[in-house]
């Protein structure tokens, strides 16, 4: 339907070529790798054979398994001295992602074993005893939920394979496909002597397979040490040996990556600090890697390593960030400190990383990266000093690293973890950046595009090093991916602060999803962009030089006030109680009726003499009187066990599903409060939010909730940390630049409602405009859309000529759309 159907009137819009603004840093856009959701192995990494050195299961020091649990050690939280409850996925498996095809279960078995092993540093091997080879024995592995294998493709096996001398029989590799059809076969040259044989082959596919095998046969009784097996295929990214994916490579390229950061992420600290990511341990010959258990749930292979992500950035023309341990684990998960004595040797570790990419060849650990076959430096521009830490304990350690590493590297950029729970860049003596991070609903980006206009100039420059819409937006759907277009053009309006950002999580193999949303998703043969994806493509294929002023930033819709509805109590995952509950409104406090309620979810105990509730886990109950306009709720909370902390509800419908909650000690720190707008039992969107006051066990807390239609105020033992005051909430926004290098005015225009946005676009103080010119458009029939393996493009970027650019033109944006418009023009002070 069109705008002049509806009567709509269109909305003018004037950009002033000569208004300049901040310029935009060619490092604006740039890609964060993490070893999640299998990232590398069965994902960037092209390996295709899992637990290719059978390390699988070794675990980090002082950790134990029970059932498919893997519990830490016990270590102090720095912070606090507490000893946290924690505990992660355990595969408990025999042999992770191998397994054993014979006559029957006597013929042969299988165990791990660290006898005379190739490496030291990868100890494990496989040893199989054959008693019985009247059928041949197949040593099958899986792959990342399968193997992809393309006809006619060649494959090269490396395999590390010592024989009893009593083995009289033939080693042989084949490609299998799922139903057992052999698409490949090769005879392995091996001496059974006893010794290790370290073997190549070339396997070229006759067939294909999507969920293909890989099978070592033996055909004869004896005992066999398998110490590694890989297999990757010959069209890797750059045709690199121990390389990349290529389809999936070609996805980062596509962003046009300015920066590449690594390892991480949580990673970088590890479950405790015996679990961090080692470089070091990334280098030298892959057979020899031990890996690391990730603390996202598997064992990372070290496979695509410091020395990988270095060349890659050279491949691909980008700068390397390296992010650096401080002797601190993950303050998410255990959180310990290393001690002082020892804070030199991670800071060591650090200055040996970075003397690794740029150091000359006379430097120890330049002269090692010769001898990796690189004599060159690489090009590394950045330093990440911990990861997402805080404390003064952080602070402390970044002024020692920061200054030990100007010192010697002055021309390296040094980047602070700005974390909410910290008192901020104030507590340390200087840094050259800081990194926030954002991971919310898209109500938060759509109400925030001007975050950064109020920030500190001069001090440093901004990173946004991990964000993302991932609330209440499925797996990710064209809401999200609108409101991150939005954040952006807030990001590029302030160029002269913010220069870098980076989308978090990368990449998800498919099959182990650990985090709910991330931007690239695999699966054996196909990789998928999501709408996200597409609208990173495109900030970045169509960022300006610089910023020209409009008149316009954002188009506003009506806030939501705070309604009469119904109040109420929960806790989400503790046992709490409330007591002493009164509503106060005129000047009159008064203890509710607790006769009946409107809603009740779980067993609630109900004292109505003395106005207290106890619930246990994952409830919430609806008091059966509707409160509007000024009151005052007040009481005492107390938790009994269980995590986090507890729940109130304000404007609530009678179903218990539209309104508001307050969330008070959050995650698994207890320690995270926020406010959140319910609509038809979802998440709508966060409306505050506030860190560092823990909710413990045995203690009682005085809360009160001041509530008009216009505000709403929490308190916490007489401290208010939570306040909102309704807004109005844009759901279209813009913002133009000019790209100096082909003389194009850049117009970006987000348009989130479920109606077109019309609009009459005037250019003033231009001039040579060219009437045709490019438009690029992601569209979606709705804002739940997305993409999926079977629509892979069904949300993809459309390009098209418009003939219809002027001094004065008229543009209908469609709904749930990302709008540029590119358009030849001229700055009139240019014309003379």
């Amino acid at each position: 339907m069109s705008c002049s159907a509806t009567q709509q009137a269109k909305e003018e819009i004037v950009i002033n070529l000569q208004e300049r603004g901040a310029d935009i840093a060619p490092s604006m856009y740039g890609v964060f790798f993490e070893e999640i959701n299998h990232a590398g192995d069965g994902g960037l990494y092209a390996e295709l054979v899992q637990n290719r050195s059978f390390e699988e299961k070794e675990m980090p020091a002082g950790f134990h398994a029970e059932g498919n649990r893997l519990l830490p050690k016990p270590v102090k939280y720095h912070l606090t001295g507490e000893v946290r409850n924690r505990s992660y996925r355990w595969n408990t498996a025999e042999v992770p992602a191998w397994s054993l095809q014979r006559k029957d279960s006597l013929a042969a078995q299988m165990k791990v074993t660290e006898e005379s092993p190739k490496f030291k540093t990868a100890p494990h091997n496989l040893k199989l005893f054959i008693k019985d080879a009247s059928q041949p024995v197949r040593l099958l592995n899986e792959g990342y939920w399968g193997m992809n294998i393309v006809k006619g493709g060649n494959y090269f096996l490396r395999s590390i394979i010592r024989t009893s001398e009593d083995y009289h029989g033939t080693v042989s590799v084949k490609l299998l496909s799922e139903d057992g059809t052999v698409l490949a076969s090769e005879i392995l040259d091996i001496t059974t002597d006893g010794q290790w044989n370290d073997v190549r082959e070339t396997l070229t596919a006759v067939g294909q397979d999507t969920r293909a095998r890989l099978a070592l046969e033996f055909d004869a009784p004896g005992t066999i040490w398998v110490d590694y097996v890989s297999l990757f295929p010959e069209n890797t990214f750059n045709n690199r040996p121990n390389g990349l994916r290529r389809d999936v490579a070609d996805m980062l390229v596509g962003l046009r990556p300015s920066f590449f950061r690594w390892p991480g992420g949580c990673v970088v600290e590890g479950i405790t600090l015996d679990n961090r990511f080692e470089w070091k341990k990334t280098l030298g010959d892959p057979a020899a890697r031990p890996g690391e258990y990730s603390t996202w749930g598997y064992r990372c292979s070290y496979g695509f390593g410091y020395y990988e992500m270095l060349q890659f950035c050279e491949d691909i023309g980008a700068k390397a960030m390296y992010v650096c341990n401080v002797g601190l684990g993950c303050q998410f998960r255990m959180g310990d400190a290393c001690p002082e004595n020892e804070i030199a040797f991670y800071m060591d570790d650090c200055m040996d990383a970075i003397e690794y990419a740029l150091g000359d060849e006379t430097t120890e650990w330049g002269a090692r990266r010769a001898a990796d076959g690189h004599p060159a430096p690489f090009p590394l521009q950045y330093v990440e000093i911990g990861n997402e830490n805080w404390g003064p304990e952080y602070d402390r350690r970044f002024d020692m690293f920061y200054k030990a590493i100007k010192e010697k590297y002055p021309e390296l950029i040094l980047i602070y973890n700005e974390m909410p729970q910290r008192e901020g860049p104030s507590a340390i003596a200087k840094t050259d950046m800081i990194d926030p991070h954002w991971y919310v609903d898209p109500y938060f980006f759509f109400r925030n595009t001007t975050l950064f206009d109020s920030y500190e100039r001069g001090k440093y420059h901004v990173y946004v090093g991990e964000y993302a819409c991932n609330r209440s937006v499925g797996a990710g759907n064209m809401l999200a991916a609108l409101s991150e277009a939005a954040f952006i053009g807030g990001m590029e309006r302030n160029g002269d602060l913010v220069t870098m950002a980076s989308y978090a999580p990368l990449f998800e193999n498919c099959h182990d999803r650990s985090w709910e949303t991330n931007l690239i998703w695999i699966d054996t043969d196909q990789v998928l962009g999501r709408s996200s994806y597409y609208v990173q493509k495109m900030s970045a294929e169509n960022c300006p030089t610089y910023n020209v002023k409009s008149n316009i930033t954002m188009h506003d819709v009506e806030p939501e006030w705070f309604d009469k509805g119904y109040i109420g109590f929960g806790a989400a995952s503790a046992t709490v109680r409330f007591k002493d509950i009164k509503v106060t409104r005129n000047g009159v406090s008064e203890m509710p009726d607790m006769s009946g309620f409107v809603f009740k979810d779980g067993e609630w105990e109900v004292d109505e003499a003395s106005g207290s509730l106890s619930v246990a886990k994952g409830k919430q109950i609806l008091l059966q009187e509707p409160y509007g306009g000024d009151f005052v709720l007040e009481c005492k909370v107390y938790k009994t066990e269980g995590t986090q902390g507890f729940q109130f509800f304000l404007g609530m419908s009678a179903d218990g599903k539209t309104g508001y909650r307050y969330n008070i000690g959050m995650w698994s720190s207890n320690d995270r409060s926020e406010l959140l707008n319910l609509k038809n039992g979802k998440e709508r969107g966060v409306l505050a939010e506030y860190s560092g006051e823990a909710i413990k066990k045995g203690e009682w807390y005085d809360v009160k909730i001041v509530v008009s239609p216009l505000k709403s105020e929490f308190y916490l033992n007489g401290k208010q940390i939570l306040s909102y005051v309704p807004q109005p909430m844009p759901l279209q926004f813009i913002n133009s630049g000019y790209d100096e290098a082909v003389g194009e005015l850049v117009v970006k225009v987000v348009n989130a409602a479920d109606s077109l946005y019309c609009t009459s676009i005037c250019l003033e103080n231009a001039v040579d405009i060219v009437a045709e010119g490019k438009v690029i458009s992601l569209t979606a029939v709705d804002g739940k859309e997305e993409n999926s393996f079977e629509e892979p493009k069904k949300i993809y970027p459309e390009e098209k000529i418009f003939d219809g650019f002027g001094a004065k033109f008229d543009y209908d944006f469609p709904p749930f759309s990302y709008t540029v418009l590119r358009i030849k023009a001229k700055p009139l002070s240019d014309s003379y």
